[in-house]
Formats: structure tokens, sequence, C-alpha cells
């Protein structure tokens, strides 16, 4: 059996004496859909930012594609970050006046491939994300579904194996949401490992598996209940 892509073993995460993750293990596979649920303040974020080694446990052990994360350092964790994981957040983090065809080529800066090479690679992918018409738009051009469209192909330009998604669908209407999470099935689809953090029981409900999160505490994971059933 091929070793999980993602793997924390009894990780916490303290700030001075309050316990935003307490003995949280998890495991992802490649190939994988989940979502991990909870409401504000459940410790999420401090999950997506551990499994995205933004931020190291306060104890336990992350493994992120083999690689022992308490190993390695800082310049190592970017190296790992950018060959392994793509994030994609609430807020588009578009600068203002780039067009997306630059904001999307910015995605592989730190691969060493030149600039012509970065530029095509993206409009390859915007063009896949349905953004072919928009390549030269700046960010006050888009509506905010195609933001997000954008944000999502500089996530994954780069071909990661791992796309964090941080509440993707959070500043956009039904339609526009709508539109982002059959992007993220589509990418799932072509071999993207993609885990959701979300608020909206409705999104995770909707997805293969559910991780249920409160008070820094996995108090559920779907994946585990149906091995015991």
């Amino acid at each position: 059996m091929k070793a999980p892509l993602v793997e924390l073993a009894s990780v916490t995460k303290t700030y001075g004496t309050l316990a935003a993750l307490a003995d949280a293990d998890l495991r992802v596979r490649r190939g994988e859909l989940l979502a991990i649920v909870g409401p504000s303040g459940s410790g999420k974020s401090t999950l997506l930012n551990i499994m995205g080694t933004l931020s190291r446990p306060t104890h336990g052990r992350v493994r992120i594609g083999g690689h022992a994360v308490e190993e390695l350092g800082d310049r190592e964790l970017s190296a790992l970050r950018a060959t392994h994981i793509g994030f994609v957040f609430q807020q588009f983090h578009l600068a203002p006046g780039v067009p997306a065809l630059d904001s999307v080529a910015d995605g592989l800066l730190y691969t060493g491939r030149p600039r012509a090479l970065r530029r095509r690679l993206a409009e390859r992918m915007l063009r896949r994300v349905g953004l072919g018409a928009r390549l030269h738009h700046e960010p006050h051009q888009l509506s905010g579904g195609e933001k997000q469209r954008v944000a999502i192909a500089r996530a994954v330009v780069g071909d990661p194996p791992l796309l964090l998604a941080d509440e993707p669908t959070g500043a956009l209407d039904s339609a526009s949401g709508a539109t982002v999470m059959e992007l993220l099935h589509e990418l799932h689809r072509a071999g993207t490992t993609v885990v959701i953090i979300t608020h909206d029981r409705d999104i995770a409900a909707a997805l293969p598996r559910e991780v249920r999160i409160k008070d820094g505490r996995i108090e559920h994971d779907s994946s585990l209940e149906a091995v015991r059933a």
C-alpha cells in the first residue's frame, strides 16, 4: 500500500495556554477529495496551516509526500511547498494591475523555468479553467468567480499533487461558487488530491469524505466510520 500523501500523528498546536489543535490524527491518500468542516474557531485553519507546512506543530509528527516536516529546515520546507502544495484562499490575493496571465505565471517563479515557458504554461492553465478570453484582464476587470478561477489556476499551474482550498466559495455568489466547486471536482478527477476547508456543511456532505473538527479536535471522519461499518 502506498504511503499517505498527508499524514498527521498526534498533532497538537498551542498558543500559550490555548490549544488550537489537540492530538489530531489524519491521513489523506493520494487522489482523495475531502472536506474539513467546522465553525469559526474550530481549528480548521490551524489544521490547514500545518498540512500546508505554513506552521509547525507544537507536538506530533507531520509527513507530506513522504517527507518528515520536523526534519526539514525553512529552505527545505519552502521547496516542499513549491513542488507539492497549491493553496487557494477565500480572498483571491491577486495583485492590482497584474493581468491574469502574469498572476498565474508567477506561481512558477520558484521552479527555475524560463519566463517564456512560465507564460505558456500559465496560458494553458487559464484556458483549462475557462478563462482563455481573460488572459490579459486585470483583477478589477474580472468577476469574483473569475478571480477565484485565476487563483486556482495559479495554485495548480505547477501540477502539485496536493491542493488545499480554504473556504474557496466563501466570497462568491451561489452560481459562481458552484462553478468553482465543479472546477475543483474536475481537478480531482484529473488526479489532484483536493482538501477543501469549509464551514459549509452542505459542501462537506456532498464530498466523498468529510472530516469534522470542533474545539481543536477531530470529532468525526467519515472514512473511519466506513471502515468500522
